[in-house]
């Protein structure tokens, strides 16, 4: 699934996401219509449902004995070059 998932965002060019910005973007969720932004969508919905189920499964698996740290967590540190 995540090989699947790495396909379909590699198949994008910086032109074509460049063009989605500013779109307006309609969510229905039950009777519940929520209007974004392309950009509110992404930072006030998808980055925090992201964040939260990522810590979840982190949480569930450490609780279970999975050997998992704070650096299994951060993954690479994106650091400048000196």
């Amino acid at each position: 699934m995540i090989r699947k998932a790495e396909v379909a965002l590699e198949a994008f060019t910086p032109d074509e996401v460049d063009r989605c910005a500013g779109k307006h973007l309609d969510l229905q969720i039950g009777p519940r219509r929520l209007a974004f932004t392309s950009e509110t969508f992404i930072l006030s919905f998808s980055l925090p449902n992201f964040h939260f189920h990522a810590v979840t499964a982190y949480d569930i698996l450490r609780s279970r004995g999975v050997p998992l740290g704070k650096r299994d967590d951060e993954g690479r540190l994106r650091t400048r070059s000196a």
